[in-house]
């Protein structure tokens, strides 16, 4: 096989041994599994062939961008030879409000190189090293989601590679848009060989603004105040007690006022809207006991929204690893789920920070634990299902951007009924009817589907109770 597999991508293009141990795992730190071999094909017509060798061969694979998938979609569960896609990075064309690109560019330099008065808004907090493949596959959102939408709404035309080995090239049909069918189905239904994107014009002007409160349930009704006001921020995010203290302690320091939990608003559009929205903005903001700041320069700006972006990295302050969840919930339901989150903590005797996506509604807990520990990170996973449990019962859903892959792939059967289940299991058979691509993914096997575990916590994530 490898031979087969040198002559189609070269020599230069194949990992095995030891280095395969880089792609063991994505973002998702609790599973890591060793790959067989690692595949870097470097044009359209090399994943083609690839896929067409390993079909008639009836080996398993899996696509892989970037690598940051929270939720462990590209985790090699089931020895699957893993095609990175990480070379086919071009930007094919820039015309009128679009931009065509490989899947694995990545996100910010669709901005970085646009010169024109549009850009790209989906961008996930891993924007820097995520890819566009990847972002589709899950159907990322960011910080612009409140007022810019997912990647679901930026997508207009898709070139997919079908696991029969033929090449579909969908989506910019009013009628019928079937590029839907791929956005988030986390590479289990065919391979993004190049994607056509939705260009917004830029903002005539922006703002900032900075509200700190002394209580999480004053910064969460402050959230569904500020939109019973008419305003739609551009981006609002909340960041805790816990998260503040963690971006001040380490390089994404930002200065920002020690409190329970700070919300960081962007208003956007024309300058007389932009003001108009800003007037609205506080004024719900001290309605509900806040206080607002605005920065003095851009500089300060900048590095409150630097520290925004640091949260995730910041979190190593309190422990050397985290489980990262991902539940939507109605906003109203925000104070509730913080309260909780900090009750587990303590029952658990594991550390919790958050810092979110208020806008939308998407809860990002990050759990504590020690990757080197089993009975630690079993812990820490059996934390976040009661989060995301709880999530689901206040009329949430188990994932708002990092999609389900292994992490929560038995709350598919909490959150949908079993014939919704078969509906997706016979939607899986009819693109891939030999279960070859990324299986054992994103919907629960059936009855007569094998998925082989390889150690305890990948028998926990598949088969624990919740």
């Amino acid at each position: 096989m490898i031979n087969k597999l040198a002559e189609i991508v070269g020599d230069e293009w194949i990992i095995v041994g030891d280095e395969v141990k880089l792609y063991s795992y994505p973002a998702f730190i609790p599973l890591k599994i060793d790959p067989p071999i690692v595949v870097l094909p470097g044009s359209e017509e090399e994943v083609v062939e690839l896929i067409n060798f390993l079909n008639e061969n009836n080996i398993r694979y899996l696509v892989r961008g970037s690598g940051t998938s929270l939720s462990g979609a590209t985790t090699p569960t089931q020895g699957e030879v893993i095609i990175s896609l990480t070379r086919l990075n071009r930007i094919y064309s820039v015309e009128d409000f679009e931009i065509t690109v490989g899947p694995g560019l990545a996100n910010f330099l669709i901005n970085k190189t646009l010169n024109t008065n549009l850009f790209y808004a989906p961008d996930p907090s891993s924007y820097v090293v995520s890819s566009i493949g990847g972002n589709i596959s899950h159907d990322s959102g960011g910080m612009h989601t409140p007022k810019y939408g997912t990647t679901f709404d930026s997508v207009i035309k898709l070139k997919v590679l079908l696991p029969n080995g033929k090449v579909e090239e969908i989506g910019g049909n009013n009628f019928f848009d079937a590029t839907s069918i791929f956005i988030g189905a986390e590479g289990t239904l065919g391979i993004i060989l190049r994607a056509t994107l939705k260009l917004f014009p830029k903002p005539e002007t922006s703002k900032t603004l900075l509200a700190s409160f002394n209580s999480i349930d004053d910064a969460g009704r402050a959230v569904v105040n500020i939109y019973k006001y008419g305003v739609t921020p551009s981006a609002m995010e909340f960041l805790d007690k816990n998260s503040i203290i963690a971006i001040e302690n380490t390089q994404y320091k930002a200065d920002y006022p020690m409190a329970e939990a700070i919300l960081l608003i962007e208003l956007d559009g024309y300058s007389a809207n932009v003001e108009e929205e800003e007037y609205r903005t506080i004024k719900a903001i001290r309605e509900c006991n806040g206080e607002v700041y605005i920065p003095r320069s851009d500089e300060e700006k900048n590095k409150w929204w630097w520290g925004r972006k640091g949260a995730f990295p910041s979190f190593a302050y309190y422990s050397p690893a985290y489980l990262t969840l991902d539940a939507n919930v109605p906003r109203s339901s925000l104070p509730t789920m913080l309260r909780f989150t900090y009750d587990i903590s303590k029952k658990y005797a594991l550390p919790v920070a958050n810092s979110f996506h208020a806008g939308d509604g998407t809860l990002h807990p990050l759990i504590g634990f020690d990757p080197k520990n089993v009975e630690e990170t079993i812990k820490a996973i059996k934390a976040g299902e009661e989060i995301t449990k709880l999530a689901i019962k206040l009329g949430g859903v188990p994932s708002g951007e990092h999609g389900i892959g292994i992490e929560k792939i038995k709350f598919m059967k909490l959150y949908y009924s079993e014939d919704d289940l078969n509906v997706m299991r016979r939607i899986k058979m009819a693109f891939d009817p030999k279960r070859l691509l990324n299986p054992c993914k994103l919907i629960p096997p059936a009855k007569n589907e094998i998925c082989n575990t390889v150690n305890r916590i990948h028998t926990y994530l598949l088969e624990g109770d919740i």
